[in-house]
């Protein structure tokens, strides 16, 4: 046997031998996608933090998607992946409308405390 016909046998071995595997891993599908693009920006706005029930609920959803998708349940797992999407946006919605509270009541005490400086004066007394 030539050497070139040992590299095209070892070649053509090896593409074989791994070709199944690539070709079981395809693409995320939409829903996968949207899943992980809300999880992102859940993260990014810190809804672990601020939202944290539905950010962890939408952890677990996507957790649970990958799961059913190894398992060869693309419905199922299309839906976990759905149910995640949502749930990280409410975390996301929970998240701003919890930070945006936050500044306005920051705001309604600073104008609370300056509103009880222009009608006390800088002395404590009224004018």
């Amino acid at each position: 046997m030539s050497k070139q016909f040992v590299y095209l046998l070892s070649a053509t071995a090896f593409f074989l031998a791994f070709t199944p595997v690539f070709a079981q891993t395809s693409a995320p599908s939409p829903a996968f996608e949207a899943a992980e693009r809300a999880l992102l920006e859940a993260e990014r706005e810190q809804a672990a933090q601020w939202a944290s029930l539905p950010y962890q609920s939408a952890r677990d959803a996507y957790a649970q998607a990958q799961v059913l998708q190894l398992k060869r349940k693309k419905i199922d797992a299309e839906r976990a992946a759905q149910t995640a999407e949502a749930q990280a946006a409410l975390a996301t919605a929970q998240t701003r409308q919890r930070k945006l509270a936050e500044q306005i009541e920051r705001k309604i005490s600073e104008n609370n405390a300056l509103r009880r400086n222009l009608l006390l004066g800088n002395g404590g007394n009224p004018p």
